[in-house]
């Protein structure tokens, strides 16, 4: 399948976005922490490469909540926005998903609810 199949609201772009969160909510589940691990607290005081990443993963929240504010078009975008800047991927991802399926619906001319 080409990239270009990606760059605007379609079945298989859902199916990326649901996919990543599924593979999200799997590992935040089933993760489990290892014998001998530093912690988050503990790496982030060590490590200037952890406290380089988690300033990375918090600039691309912000980001991503920014773009689904300015190009999202349905009532979720704001509080998925907001919500997307204290728990990340876990509402941005849903949250686009759904914007998707809303322009999906749109294009077909169905009603909006």
């Amino acid at each position: 399948m080409p990239l270009s199949d990606y760059s605007r609201p379609s079945p298989a772009r859902i199916r990326l976005f649901l996919s990543l969160l599924l593979m999200l909510v799997l590992t935040a589940v089933f993760g489990r922490r290892r014998p001998g691990e530093l912690g988050t607290r503990e790496s982030l005081r060590r490590s200037s490469f952890t406290r380089v990443m988690f300033m990375d993963i918090g600039a691309l929240s912000t980001l991503g909540a920014l773009y689904l504010v300015v190009n999202g078009r349905t009532p979720v975008r704001v509080p998925a926005a907001v919500a997307s800047l204290v728990v990340g991927s876990f509402a941005l991802l849903p949250a686009l998903a759904f914007e998707d399926w809303a322009a999906l619906r749109e294009e077909r001319g169905e009603p909006q609810e």
